[in-house]
Protein backbone atom coordinates (compact mmCIF):
# COMPACT_ATOMS: atom_id res chain seq x y z
CA UNK A 1 0.00 0.00 0.00
CA UNK A 2 2.82 2.37 0.82
CA UNK A 3 4.23 1.88 -2.69
CA UNK A 4 0.86 2.83 -4.17
CA UNK A 5 0.60 5.91 -2.02
CA UNK A 6 4.11 6.95 -2.97
CA UNK A 7 3.39 6.01 -6.59
CA UNK A 8 6.67 4.13 -6.71
CA UNK A 9 7.51 0.52 -7.49
CA UNK A 10 7.51 -1.79 -4.48
CA UNK A 11 10.98 -3.10 -5.42
CA UNK A 12 12.37 0.42 -5.22
CA UNK A 13 10.93 0.98 -1.74
CA UNK A 14 12.28 -2.37 -0.54
CA UNK A 15 15.75 -1.60 -1.86
CA UNK A 16 15.75 1.68 0.03
CA UNK A 17 14.78 -0.01 3.29
CA UNK A 18 17.16 -2.96 3.11
CA UNK A 19 20.42 -1.98 4.80
CA UNK A 20 22.67 -4.04 2.51
CA UNK A 21 21.34 -2.75 -0.79
CA UNK A 22 21.99 0.69 -2.19
CA UNK A 23 19.20 2.00 -4.38
CA UNK A 24 20.15 3.80 -7.54
CA UNK A 25 23.71 2.47 -7.70
CA UNK A 26 24.22 0.16 -10.63
CA UNK A 27 27.41 -1.66 -11.45
CA UNK A 28 28.94 -0.58 -14.74
CA UNK A 29 29.21 -3.57 -17.05
CA UNK A 30 32.18 -3.41 -19.40
CA UNK A 31 31.58 -3.90 -23.09
CA UNK A 32 32.63 -7.25 -24.49
CA UNK A 33 33.92 -8.22 -27.89
CA UNK A 34 30.93 -9.57 -29.89
CA UNK A 35 33.09 -12.33 -31.41
CA UNK A 36 34.07 -13.45 -27.92
CA UNK A 37 30.43 -13.55 -26.85
CA UNK A 38 29.46 -15.63 -29.90
CA UNK A 39 32.27 -18.09 -29.19
CA UNK A 40 31.23 -18.39 -25.54
CA UNK A 41 27.62 -18.93 -26.56
CA UNK A 42 28.66 -21.77 -28.87
CA UNK A 43 30.71 -23.40 -26.14
CA UNK A 44 27.81 -23.01 -23.71
CA UNK A 45 25.47 -24.65 -26.22
CA UNK A 46 27.86 -27.60 -26.53
CA UNK A 47 27.99 -27.99 -22.75
CA UNK A 48 24.20 -27.84 -22.55
CA UNK A 49 23.88 -30.60 -25.16
CA UNK A 50 26.26 -32.80 -23.19
CA UNK A 51 24.43 -32.13 -19.93
CA UNK A 52 21.06 -32.79 -21.57
CA UNK A 53 22.27 -36.11 -22.98
CA UNK A 54 23.70 -37.18 -19.61
CA UNK A 55 20.52 -36.22 -17.76
CA UNK A 56 18.34 -38.06 -20.26
CA UNK A 57 20.53 -41.17 -20.00
CA UNK A 58 20.38 -40.98 -16.20
CA UNK A 59 16.58 -40.75 -16.24
CA UNK A 60 16.32 -43.69 -18.64
CA UNK A 61 18.83 -45.73 -16.65
CA UNK A 62 21.18 -45.95 -19.63
CA UNK A 63 24.21 -44.09 -18.30
CA UNK A 64 26.25 -47.27 -18.77
CA UNK A 65 25.72 -46.93 -22.53
CA UNK A 66 27.35 -43.49 -22.75
CA UNK A 67 30.54 -43.52 -24.76
CA UNK A 68 32.87 -42.12 -22.13
CA UNK A 69 35.75 -41.80 -24.57
CA UNK A 70 33.67 -39.61 -26.91
CA UNK A 71 32.35 -37.61 -23.96
CA UNK A 72 35.88 -37.06 -22.66
CA UNK A 73 37.05 -35.99 -26.12
CA UNK A 74 34.20 -33.47 -26.34
CA UNK A 75 35.02 -32.02 -22.94
CA UNK A 76 38.73 -31.77 -23.81
CA UNK A 77 37.83 -29.98 -27.05
CA UNK A 78 35.66 -27.52 -25.12
CA UNK A 79 38.46 -26.95 -22.62
CA UNK A 80 40.87 -26.23 -25.48
CA UNK A 81 38.41 -23.77 -27.01
CA UNK A 82 38.15 -21.96 -23.70
CA UNK A 83 41.93 -21.90 -23.32
CA UNK A 84 42.24 -20.47 -26.83
CA UNK A 85 39.69 -17.78 -26.10
CA UNK A 86 41.49 -16.90 -22.87
CA UNK A 87 44.80 -16.55 -24.70
CA UNK A 88 43.19 -14.45 -27.49
CA UNK A 89 41.53 -12.22 -24.89
CA UNK A 90 44.80 -11.64 -23.04
CA UNK A 91 46.62 -10.67 -26.25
Amino acid sequence: MEARRARRPLAELLRERLPLVRSGHRKVVPEADPDLLVALLRIGANLNQIARALNAARKLGTLDRIDLLALSASLVAIERELDGLREDWRA
